[in-house]
């Protein structure tokens, strides 16, 4: 199933943002609402595309959803024989329009509404430019050590309706906690970005993400594809402080899809 674009580009839209869903339709959602103009600021929706990438499973997103969402996302259904999102990753950024792709490996992981402005200003500022945004967990403690402690769906929509989101969408940042790979703060190297955009050529010169990574969610892949971005020849790392992308519990690696000591890694 592929849903076919509506919105007619008059010019190639400055950035692809590729989302990769698997088993995760409540989560997904969430950050499918967070990724449209109407919750971002100061972006034309001309200016941008999201491409959602969900490989097949016994709990899809709703089909009478995607149809709701914004004529500038585009949804693609894709059968996997791994159980890797690497494939999806590779898939997606071919079908990217976009002068910069934009790859959120986690489909789970809402963002703030500063996103896509500041990605965009980024992108003007140097033709070779690996835009990176800051990881946090809903919740107190990172969510796998949290879910120990009985960390759940249901903890974490009373968390959402304690700051109003998706209305507050800024109060998310006073329910969580910075992840692993930002723990350092905003002045030492960080490990990873679940939102890490960069220009076309840039993908294509570090040959997008490596499909040797074939473990459950991919092991070290995003990690991986950090590194070699940040590396390249020629390029400038940006990083956006003051926004965020929110780990939401679905599951998967992070929240107890593997054992424990996989998850403390991550």
């Amino acid at each position: 199933m592929s849903r076919v674009l509506k919105k007619r580009f008059s010019k190639r839209p400055k950035i692809s943002i590729v989302v990769i869903v698997y088993r995760m339709p409540d989560q997904a959602r969430n950050t499918t609402l967070s990724l449209t103009h109407k919750y971002q600021h100061d972006v034309d929706p001309d200016d941008y595309e999201v491409i959602l990438v969900e490989n097949e499973s016994e709990s899809m997103m709703d089909p009478s959803y995607i149809e709701t969402l914004p004529s500038n996302f585009r949804y693609i259904q894709r059968q996997e024989s791994e159980p890797t999102p690497t494939h999806a990753m590779n898939y997606g950024a071919k079908q990217a329009l976009g002068e910069n792709v934009c790859m959120m490996v986690d489909g789970a992981r809402m963002v703030t509404p500063g996103v896509v402005n500041a990605l965009l200003m980024a992108h003007r500022l140097h033709p070779a430019a690996v835009v990176t945004v800051p990881g946090y967990h809903i919740g107190d403690e990172l969510q796998q050590d949290a879910v120990d402690s009985g960390y759940g769906p249901e903890t974490e929509k009373a968390l959402l309706a304690s700051v109003n989101w998706p209305e507050n969408p800024y109060g998310l940042f006073s329910i969580s906690c910075p992840s692993r790979s930002c723990e350092r703060g905003f002045y030492l190297p960080h490990w990873e970005s679940n939102c890490l955009s960069m220009s076309r050529n840039t993908w294509k010169g570090i040959g997008g993400a490596d499909s040797c990574f074939n473990l459950k969610g991919g092991g070290f892949v995003n990690l991986d594809l950090y590194k070699r971005a940040c590396e390249h020849p020629g390029v400038k790392h940006f990083l956006i402080p003051g926004e965020g992308t929110f780990h939401q519990y679905h599951g998967g690696v992070t929240t107890g899809g593997v054992d424990k000591t996989v998850r403390e890694a991550l």
